[in-house]
């Protein structure tokens, strides 16, 4: 390497090692050229065929990159043509290096995924609120990005309902195209569409990793400006869908378990938001729960027998939608007596956190 990309990499901002860089280099020297880069930035690159890339380094033409990619840079070897969009290796490495470590704008829209730290908490319950209650500020999206999922769907009723399931997403590089993929998806309500996993005999097609098109799907759909909730299930580590998400949520119990768990899972998370599912006769307080996780941001939201009921049925996407005269009904949506309206008001809280002022 040069001395200037040295002196590049000296300077390298912290956040750079959460970047994701796909290398889809043709010719060998330059793909070495290219990795020896990466390497010096500590940097280990993602597959050409990941969904999830913030920049993608390549020496194809007519390569477009799609809408869940930040930044494309084009290289190719010394001597070869006059195009200064392209990057020439290896005299122009602090070229690449500067392209590779300049600050990559995040996509339009927002992303929020829900994260369960113990089952049956009610983390794909809160998802399916969030989406439903963002519907009437935009197309809201609600993904079910956990590979362990039994289905979103099943919440709001949509399970029947013909349209594009995860396991049918393009999940090569860039993702698929936002529109189609608004287009193909079912409608849960006004401005909100659920992409759910597919059960039964439908598997996804051989070579397709269905959390990858779960993963390109939100991506491409917050990059045309959309508002993206993904229900991820469990927490794991390096989870691409956590690692992008502009909020993530933590919904656990109040009990020592749920405590516990959570926090775990916020040790490993930046800026997280929890929230705290109470029932009566809970052996601890939700601001105990706050203060063992280490959370300032937490929101407790009560057992509502009747959420039970509209879930599956899809009445939950009246209770939760707009009020009279095109907005929020003060009692939380639409349901008899307001009998949602702590829910409303908690995803409500949430969004705000996303998008303020928008609610």
């Amino acid at each position: 390497m040069t001395q200037n990309s040295r002196a590049a990499h000296d300077t390298v901002p912290d956040s750079l090692s959460d970047r994701a860089v796909a290398v889809d280099v043709t010719d060998p020297d330059l793909d070495a050229d290219v990795r020896a880069v990466l390497a010096a930035l500590s940097l280990d690159p993602v597959s050409p065929d990941s969904a999830t890339a913030d920049v993608v380094v390549t020496d194809r033409e007519g390569t477009g990159g799609g809408p869940g990619v930040a930044r494309l840079v084009r290289v190719g070897a010394d001597g070869g043509g006059g195009d200064d969009e392209v990057v020439r290796l290896p005299s122009g490495t602090a070229d690449l290096v500067g392209a590779l470590t300049a600050p990559v704008a995040a996509g339009r829209g927002s992303l929020v995924a829900v994260v369960g730290a113990v089952g049956g908490c009610g983390a794909s319950t809160l998802a399916a609120a969030i989406a439903i209650r963002a519907a009437d500020s935009g197309q809201a999206l609600l993904v079910e990005a956990d590979p362990r999922g039994t289905g979103i769907d099943l919440v709001l009723g949509t399970e029947s309902e013909p349209g594009l399931r995860v396991e049918d997403v393009r999940a090569e590089l860039g993702g698929p195209d936002p529109d189609a993929l608004w287009g193909a998806v079912p409608e849960a309500g006004p401005g909100c569409r659920v992409l759910a996993r597919a059960r039964g005999g439908d598997q996804a097609p051989a070579g397709r990793s269905a959390s990858g098109g779960a993963v390109g799907a939100a991506l491409a759909h917050r990059s045309a400006g959309g508002l993206v909730v993904c229900d991820a299930g469990g927490f794991t580590a390096g989870d691409p869908v956590l690692a992008r998400a502009d909020l993530v949520v933590v919904v656990t119990r109040a009990d020592l378990q749920g405590a516990v768990a959570a926090g775990r899972i916020v040790g490993d998370l930046r800026g997280a938001a929890l929230v705290i599912r109470t029932h009566r006769g809970d052996p601890l307080d939700a601001a105990d729960v706050a203060d063992s996780a280490g959370l300032a941001r937490w929101h407790v939201l009560p057992e509502v027998r009747s959420v039970r009921r509209l879930t599956g049925t899809g009445d939950l996407v009246r209770a939760l939608g707009r009020g009279p005269r095109g907005r929020r009904g003060r009692d939380g949506g639409g349901g008899p007596g307001g009998r949602v309206r702590r829910l409303s008001a908690v995803a409500d809280a949430l969004l705000e956190e996303v998008s303020p002022g928008d609610r």
